[in-house]
């Protein structure tokens, strides 16, 4: 089946249904509930564990305001529930989500962000 093919098979699914079905099938998994940061020159982020028998850790991402979007703050899984954000820029106001990761290849959503200004 070649190239046009495959994109009317992909719009006729869609218009069955078929791909919200598939969609749906996928597994879902608890993001990290109340996150807080506590900012000075760094930000003490801390959050709820989640309780799943795959977690593998947590990604913890930031965002100043400037920023187009969210970026990843630490270079390696943190397996605690609080991780300190380093290298942040002086009076600026940031975000602060977490996402938790499962050994099973998945991650949760991210958690609703939390906020705090450097001082």
């Amino acid at each position: 089946m070649g190239r046009k093919g495959v994109i009317a098979l992909a719009v006729c699914l869609l218009g069955l249904g078929l791909a919200a079905f598939v969609a749906a099938d996928e597994p879902s998994h608890s993001e990290p509930g109340q996150v807080t940061a506590t900012c000075s020159t760094t930000a003490s982020v801390a959050w709820a564990a989640v309780n799943d028998a795959h977690l593998s850790g947590y990604y913890v991402y930031k965002k100043a305001a400037s920023d187009l979007g969210y970026v990843l703050a630490n270079s390696e899984l943190v397996t605690t529930t609080h991780f300190t954000v380093t290298g942040l820029s002086s009076g600026t106001a940031y975000r602060f989500g977490v996402i938790a990761r499962l050994n099973d290849g998945h991650s949760s959503a991210m958690s609703i962000p939390a906020t705090c200004t450097t001082s």
